[in-house]
């Protein structure tokens, strides 16, 4: 494996749920260290199971497992203060004017998949501070994997459609609104954290599907479910340009 200058190599493993994804994440992190690779391996399932794999406690920051191996498992409550903060405040406050009670209303604003993707956006975080020379990613089964791969694409169209005319509305409209029913009208803060949050994942989108920087493993099993799962997230991975360059068949005795 060519690991180039200082970009990191960004290896990103996934597969059908039970045949062993995390555990061929962890020995390739593992082999990586061994070979003088400053490694970092990240989970970035809701599930977390890397710590299990490498029999370490594992923090929600990067956690030094041995000579250059660290392991990091996000933790939901803080991906969503470092990406979320400013929007979910926004909603807070739309939900209790709704009627909902304070604790309801921030409960409600943490929305389905914000975990996974506070994970997805740490890549980007770990790429930018420069500090290894190989970054191995635990990643979801892959119909998870492949919903919140898709995300960069639809987010590009929300900030190039959707937010110049839900800005114009809200300069126009807002002040009307918040003096008749009092409602929450976002500000240009929340678009602006908004914008910032896709455009992160916009940057993750871009190296993940840089065959120079990344590449997906598909990991499998001989079970007949598993194969065909494999093939249609090797033809999706594609259709969203994200290079696949090794599938890994676990679980065969010599």
């Amino acid at each position: 494996m060519d690991v180039p200058g200082p970009t990191p190599r960004i290896l990103l493993y996934t597969g059908k749920g039970g045949v062993g994804k995390t555990s061929v994440a962890a020995a390739t992190a593992a082999l990586c260290a061994d070979r003088g690779y400053r490694t970092l391996v990240v989970s970035t399932d809701i599930a977390h199971s890397l710590a299990d794999a490498l029999d370490h406690r594992v923090d929600p920051e990067p956690t030094e497992v041995t000579t250059n191996l660290w392991a990091h498992e996000p933790d939901v409550f803080f991906n969503i203060s470092k990406y979320w903060r400013t929007i979910q405040a926004y909603f807070a406050s739309l939900f209790s004017w709704g009627g909902l009670d304070e604790l309801m209303a921030e409960e409600m604003t943490v929305l389905p998949g914000m975990d996974e993707l506070g994970s997805l956006l740490w890549i980007g975080e770990h790429v930018d501070r420069g500090a290894y020379d190989v970054i191995v990613v635990d990643a979801a089964p892959t119909g998870e994997t492949v919903r919140l791969l898709s995300l960069p694409e639809a987010s590009r169209w929300w900030i190039e459609r959707i937010a110049p005319i839900g800005r114009r509305v809200t300069r126009l409209g807002g002040p009307l609104l918040r003096r008749v029913i009092g409602v929450p009208v976002p500000d240009e803060g929340v678009y602006s954290a908004a914008e910032e949050l896709l455009e992160r994942l916009q940057y993750v989108h871009q190296l993940l599907a840089d065959p120079e920087r990344s590449s997906i493993r598909l990991v499998l099993n001989l079970e007949r479910v598993a194969i065909q799962e494999a093939q249609r997230s090797f033809t999706y991975f594609h259709l969203y340009g994200y290079p696949t360059d090794l599938i890994c068949c676990n679980r065969v005795l010599p």
